[in-house]
Order: structure tokens, then C-alpha cells, then sequence
């Protein structure tokens, strides 16, 4: 009986680095093998794809264990999980395995629900086909996120990235040179802010603004007055100076004015 790796489930596992794979092969050739690797019935390897290579390298006949599944899905569920709980990865190979995951949790969610009425279990995990309402989906991607050990957050900007990064990036994520922060602010600019639409103003607006202007105008002129007195309207209670003498201040009388002021504030002072 002789064993074999399986494709798509290979492509799925991230590699070893050579020094990695090299003191694999030396603890198998010195020690032997300590875990058996996980094969399905058709000798397919579904746990263990480097120890695998590692004996076959060495040409040790491997120990391994059968697992049958009652479906695919739920094979390819486990060739994921498993990974995910030993191998010691970074954040962005987390989400690399994980995002099958989410793939594969959706597609028995379905299923399910294919069967009979909706899976109150499943829905109450936030698993359900693309179809499904948003806050389900954004539900199912927490619950997976959780299982590879990363935010939500951390998991959908590594998705992200996946989908549109160069694969020279996805390399760096994976070497660790780069972080997922880093390279998701590259590929998506930030969101421009929308620009505020200018007010359209009513003809009655239009009509109260030349009103007001036409009082002013009519202030600044002096041609208000109070009925009672006759003294101009809009006048400082103290000094008496009208809004055309506080304009003229700013202007080039301004010396002769803030003169005039002066001797005002003294006058009232040697009354008291």
C-alpha cells in the first residue's frame, strides 16, 4: 500500500522553510517517526504532508492512521483545522488557510439547509451561503477568524489582500518582511471623504439676505435714529460712536479717533 498527496489539499499547506524540512528529516531519521500521518481510504494524506515527503525522502516506510469522512467537505474541513491548531505560522498564513475555511464551512451550511428547512444551529453560528443576509456572513467570518487565531479585522484585510496583492507581496506576508497593515494600505487608498453639496439657497433666503444687507447698508449711513431721542441707531451705550466712527477706526483715522476716545474716557472720569 503506498500513500499519496493529494493536489489540492497540498496547495492549501503553507511549506516548510529548508532548515524547517532538514531537522524534520533528521528527528525522523534519528529518532523515528512520533505521530502517524492522517490518510483518508483512497491513501490520500490529509495530516502530515511533511512527514510524508520526509520518509519518502529518506525511504522509511511511514506509520499512518485511516480517516474516513461521510463527506468531502468534511474532509477538506479537517485538512484545515488540523494545520491551523499545529503548525506555527504568521497572522497572514493563519488567513491563507483560513479563508478555504470560511468556503468550506459555507458550503455545509447549504447543504444543509438543501435538506429540509433552514438549520437553526447555523444560523445561530452565522453560517450560510453567499446569498445570505450580510450580518449572517459577517457573523460566519468571526467564527473563523477565531478558529485561525486572528482578529475579524486582521481576517478580512488578509482576504484582501489575497485577492488583489501581487504574489511578490503575498511572499513577503509570508516571509515576514512585510505586515498585513502595511501591504492592505498599499493596495486600497484610503476612502476620500465627500465633498459637502453647497446649500441651494430659496428665494426667500435671497430675499432676507438683501434685507439685512439693506439694513446695515442703512446702519452704517447713520439713517436710523430712535424715535424717542433722535440719537443714531447702533451706537456704543458709553462712548456714543456710531458703527461708521468703530469702521473708520481700522482705517487711516484711526490715531485721530482712538485721540478723541481718550479724552472721552478721561472727561467721564473727572465728572464722577
Amino acid at each position: 500500500m503506498s500513500l499519496r498527496l493529494n493536489p489540492e489539499y497540498d496547495k492549501l499547506l503553507p511549506k516548510m522553510s529548508e532548515e524547517e524540512f532538514t531537522e524534520l528529516k533528521n528527528s525522523i531519521k534519528t529518532e523515528g517517526q512520533h505521530y502517524p500521518i492522517i490518510v483518508n481510504e483512497d491513501l490520500e494524506v490529509l495530516d502530515g504532508h511533511h512527514r510524508f515527503r520526509a520518509c519518502t525522502e529518506l525511504g522509511v516506510e511511514p506509520d499512518f492512521e485511516v480517516r474516513r469522512f461521510e463527506d468531502k467537505l468534511l474532509e477538506k474541513k479537517f485538512v484545515i483545522e488540523a494545520n491551523l491548531r499545529r503548525r506555527h505560522l504568521n497572522n497572514f498564513q493563519l488567513v491563507e488557510l483560513a479563508v478555504p475555511l470560511l468556503e468550506v464551512e459555507k458550503a455545509l451550511a447549504k447543504k444543509r439547509q438543501l435538506k429540509g428547512a433552514k438549520n437553526t444551529d447555523d444560523l445561530q453560528l452565522g453560517l450560510a451561503s453567499d446569498g445570505a443576509d450580510p450580518e449572517v456572513k459577517a457573523k460566519a467570518t468571526e467564527i473563523v477568524a477565531k478558529k485561525a487565531g486572528v482578529s475579524t479585522r486582521t481576517f478580512e484585510r488578509g482576504k484582501r489582500i489575497i485577492e488583489n496583492a501581487s504574489e511578490e507581496d503575498k511572499q513577503r506576508l509570508r516571509d515576514g518582511t512585510a505586515s498585513i497593515a502595511k501591504v492592505y494600505n498599499e493596495i486600497v487608498p484610503p476612502k476620500k471623504r465627500p465633498q459637502p453639496i453647497p446649500k441651494q439657497e430659496s428665494p426667500r433666503d435671497l430675499q432676507n439676505k438683501a434685507d439685512l444687507l439693506a439694513l446695515l447698508e442703512r446702519l452704517h449711513k447713520q439713517e436710523l435714529f430712535c424715535p424717542a431721542c433722535g440719537n443714531p441707531m447702533l451706537q456704543c451705550s458709553k462712548c456714543h460712536k456710531t458703527l461708521e466712527s468703530l469702521l473708520e477706526l481700522k482705517g487711516p483715522n484711526a490715531a485721530e479717533l482712538a485721540s478723541e476716545d481718550q479724552e472721552i474716557r478721561d472727561s467721564s472720569f473727572s465728572e464722577e
